[in-house]
Parts: structure tokens; C-alpha cells; sequence
């Protein structure tokens, strides 16, 4: 027998959902995305297909179980040490997700310090993940590092001493499109003594002139002691999956700690094979990074969006005219999302879209001129 009270309430969680804005649906089919995190278009590059389709046959579709079981295919080592030294960093673990990364990361370095600080724009994996630790945590305003200085000043007058503490940020953020100081806040954990997370899930691929991410952009080489870099196969990679470069010892406590690495099942070799060949084609040529960026540039300029090295370009104004805009793009079978609160902050709705080197020059055209029929919209 059914009970139509849960489905009451059900219809209740929809109506509040859909009066604030929030209720999620799929993108139409048939429209041509503009949100897409395929930056370099490798998802369709014939090397990394071939590769696939070769593991495919010779190991079958599954993993068969996690990596601490049945699942540790030989091509997950090789993956890590290509990944590790792409970030031109020690070690690394191969993740499901890359949404499991960053919890798994936080939940097992949460051990290691007593208070986390999270950038208020960080993503909800990162959130879920310091939620989950437990932890104390400071919510600091959107790359506000005097902000974290000021909150250790008053602890170290307060207690006499300073706690152990890890900031956790990204490099590139994926609904500002905006970059991370990330020297500052590496300068910042060497003066005080914490450790820094750094989310590179949009960086890498996509920052740096060979990909390699924010730090790689910033021209600045970063210590495993104290720093822990996270990220994903599934954006300018072309793949799926996500990643932890850290210091060996940390990689250890990964393996033991991170619950979403011991408790789910482990990629398929036919992705671990097209992520491989995704880094080792970067390692290779830097050209398709360059291509990407003079495709930004070039977008940029016909949005007068600025000149950020960033592929991700929110488009704010009026919320009639972001309609309206987007109905413009329609027309030309394109699709842009709206993106609303809480995935962004009350009051700041905007359209995202994403360059990527999938773009055709008349999909350009189009957004130009679509874009520059509404006033007083901004793009960057």
C-alpha cells in the first residue's frame, strides 16, 4: 500500500524549489552546449579514442572492484606517475571522481590540522568535504588573504599559540572564471605554518603554457611538504576521474583515509588508458594549450571581457537581459545555462559559458552579436 504523505511532501520540496529559482533540469537536446569543460576538445581526438577503444577489447568494461581489491590495474600506476610528473610533483593517486578527490583528500588530511579556512567560492565538493571532516572552519571572503592573517593574528594573542591549519581554495574558479593568488597563499602557509589544497580541477589543461595549472601560470614551484594539489581527467583532459598530487606520506595516508578511494570501485582500464594519453599528449604538445588561449583571446576581445588567461566567462547584467540573451542563442541552436543561487551566491545569477578549441568560428559570430543586442551586459 502506498503512502501519498511522502509524496505530498515531495511536491512540497519541488514548489520551495522551483519559488526560489533552484529546481534543476537537463539541458534541451538537440542544442549545441556553451558550458562545456572540454577545453582542448580531447574528448574527440583520435588518439586518446583509438587508446580506449584498444583497452576496451584487451581488459574488458569494468574494473571489476576497488583498487585495494580486484581493481588496481596496472595502468592506474602508470597514470599516477605521468599525472605526478605533468604537476611536476612527487606522487599522486588516482581517484573515481574527481568530486571524490576533494572529499577524500579533506576527510583524510583533516587528522593533520585543527582548523580548515575555505574560500566562500569554492566548490560544493570541497564543501562536502570539510563539512564531512568535522573540522572547525572559517569561511574567508573570496581570496581574502589579509583575512586569514588577521584570524591567526587573533587566535595566536588569544590562545598564545597557533593551530594547526590547511586553506583550502582553487586555482581557477568555476563559476567566477577568476584566478587564485596562488603565491600569496603559498607564502601565507610558509610564514604561519599550515598546509594549502588547491582544487586544479579547471587549471589543469587549461593554465600555465603547457597546461600544468595555476602554479605553472604564476611561475612558481610549490612544495608536497605543504602543499596538496587535487583535480580531474574530466574537464580539459577529455576523461573521467580525479587526482591527489601530493608528498609520498600523504599519498600513504590517502590510501588508508580516503574513504571514497577505499570503499568505490575503480576506473576502467579503457579510461585509465584515454586519461594517459591525454597527459602524455600535453607532455608532448604544447601547442594544443596555445590554441586554447589565442580561442580565449580572441572571444575575450570580441566581449570586451578582458584579458584573463581563463576559459570561463560568466555573462552578468539584468536577469530580463541574460534571458533575453540566451533566448538570442537559441535561435542559433545554441545553449548557455542560467546559472542561479546556491550553486552561486544570492543576487549574482549569471550565464556561463566556456570556450573550448570544439568551438566553430560562426558559434563565435553568433554569440558576438546575440551578446551585443542586450545593453549593459558583462561578460569576464
Amino acid at each position: 500500500m502506498g503512502n501519498p504523505e511522502y509524496l505530498e511532501i515531495n511536491d512540497c520540496l519541488l514548489q520551495e524549489l522551483e519559488r526560489r529559482g533552484q529546481r534543476k533540469q537537463l539541458p534541451p537536446r538537440g542544442e549545441i552546449s556553451l558550458a562545456s569543460n572540454d577545453y582542448l576538445h580531447l574528448s574527440r581526438h583520435p588518439r586518446l579514442i583509438e587508446r580506449a577503444a584498444e583497452e576496451l577489447q584487451r581488459s574488458g568494461t569494468g574494473a571489476t572492484g576497488s583498487r585495494l581489491l580486484s581493481g588496481n590495474h596496472p595502468l592506474n600506476r602508470d597514470l599516477e606517475i605521468a599525472i605526478a610528473s605533468f604537476k611536476n610533483g612527487p606522487s599522486a593517486l588516482v581517484f573515481t571522481t574527481g568530486y571524490q578527490a576533494n572529499v577524500s583528500a579533506i576527510g583524510a588530511l583533516s587528522g593533520l590540522v585543527e582548523l580548515l579556512y575555505s574560500d566562500a567560492l569554492n566548490h560544493a565538493s570541497l564543501i562536502d568535504g570539510i563539512r564531512l571532516s568535522r573540522l572547525e572552519t572559517e569561511i574567508f571572503p573570496h581570496n581574502d588573504i589579509d583575512w586569514i592573517k588577521q584570524d591567526l593574528e587573533r587566535r595566536l594573542q588569544k590562545q598564545g599559540k597557533l593551530p594547526r591549519f590547511m586553506v583550502v581554495t582553487e586555482s581557477l574558479f568555476s563559476m567566477e572564471g577568476d584566478l587564485s593568488p596562488l603565491p600569496d597563499f603559498l607564502q601565507l602557509v610558509r610564514d604561519w605554518n599550515g598546509l594549502l589544497l588547491v582544487d586544479e580541477a579547471h587549471a589543469t589543461g587549461t593554465l600555465g603554457p603547457r597546461g600544468r595549472g595555476g602554479f605553472e601560470h604564476a611561475g612558481q614551484t610549490w612544495e608536497p611538504e605543504r602543499v596538496i594539489l587535487t583535480g580531474t581527467f574530466s574537464k580539459a583532459l577529455g576523461g573521467l576521474g580525479g587526482f591527489v598530487v601530493c608528498h609520498p606520506d600523504y599519498r600513504e595516508l590517502l590510501l588508508s583515509r580516503g574513504r571514497g578511494f577505499v570503499y568505490s570501485t575503480a576506473l576502467p582500464p579503457s579510461v585509465l588508458a584515454s586519461n594517459l594519453e591525454a597527459v602524455r599528449l600535453l607532455e608532448e604538445d604544447s601547442e594544443i594549450v596555445k590554441g586554447l588561449r589565442d580561442r580565449v583571446t580572441k572571444v575575450r576581445d570580441r566581449l570586451n571581457a578582458g584579458d584573463s588567461p581563463s576559459p570561463i566567462l560568466p555573462i552578468r547584467g539584468e536577469l530580463g537581459k541574460m534571458k533575453s540573451f540566451r533566448e538570442h542563442l537559441l535561435e542559433s541552436a545554441l545553449w548557455a545555462p542560467l546559472v542561479y543561487p546556491p550553486t552561486v551566491p544570492e543576487g549574482s545569477e549569471r550565464i556561463r559559458i566556456s570556450v573550448t578549441l570544439g568551438w566553430e568560428e560562426n558559434w563565435i559570430d553568433r554569440i558576438t552579436e546575440a551578446f551585443h543586442k542586450e545593453r549593459d551586459l558583462k561578460a569576464g
